[in-house]
């Protein structure tokens, strides 16, 4: 399901996800706790934390869990409610959140970048670039006119990341999972550490910028 602003990301998860997205920041109440959070941050960042509160409540309402609050944990990361897993995304025009029930999803994961050149080194700490798979299948997408091929191979590394945050109890960094992408606007993961895992997820180039998105099995 997607809601108003979702339909940029319609393919990349599956109708079990409720998707809401926006291109600006929007107007809208924090709580305490969710103000405390951005107290020191500069007037941007708390914009799109905003934003992407206001998001998150408008998901969690779609699939029958409404909050008033979304708290954030000690490593900056939101702390869902008991039976729900999300994930949030936000770059230069695009605030997005995807949220699913726990029952159906031990994770899941959304990103979006700037669909351009990766500063120096940042490649090669996402993808071993050796591994021919890995090689070949940026080189297919390059060849087939795909903007920025390294940008969505980070898109989908955070995607997989944010996904295990909640699935495997951790933070495994996203450089933490072997990322391969396919032409046909997939990709596939599996752990390069910590808890062994594979699962495919999808990618999509629009509009200047990397969309990735994936669902891990529940356990």
């Amino acid at each position: 399901m997607q809601l108003r602003g979702g339909a940029d990301w319609a393919g990349l998860f599956p109708a079990s996800v409720v998707v809401a997205a926006v291109d600006h920041d929007l107007s809208g109440t924090l709580t305490d706790e969710e103000r405390a959070a951005v107290a020191h941050a500069v007037p941007a960042r708390r914009a799109e934390f905003r934003t992407g509160r206001v998001l998150v409540r408008r998901a969690l309402t779609a699939i029958g869990t409404p909050v008033t609050s979304l708290p954030t944990s000690r490593n900056g990361a939101p702390r869902w409610p008991d039976g729900v897993v999300g994930t949030i995304t936000h770059c230069l025009g695009v605030r997005a959140c995807a949220v699913a029930r726990r029952d159906e999803h031990a994770g899941i994961g959304i990103d979006a970048t700037p669909a351009r050149p990766l500063p120096s080194g940042v490649l090669r700490r996402i993808a071993d670039v050796s591994d021919v798979r890995v090689a070949q299948g940026l080189a297919a997408l390059r060849r087939s006119g795909v903007e920025s091929p390294d940008s969505v191979l980070l898109a989908a590394a955070e995607a997989v990341a944010k996904a295990r945050s909640s699935a495997h109890d951790g933070w495994f960094g996203i450089d933490g999972a072997h990322v391969e992408l396919r032409q046909d606007g997939s990709f596939t993961a599996r752990a390069r550490r910590g808890t062994a895992f594979t699962a495919t997820g999808r990618w999509a180039v629009d509009r200047g910028t990397a969309r990735a998105g994936i669902v891990l099995a529940a356990r």
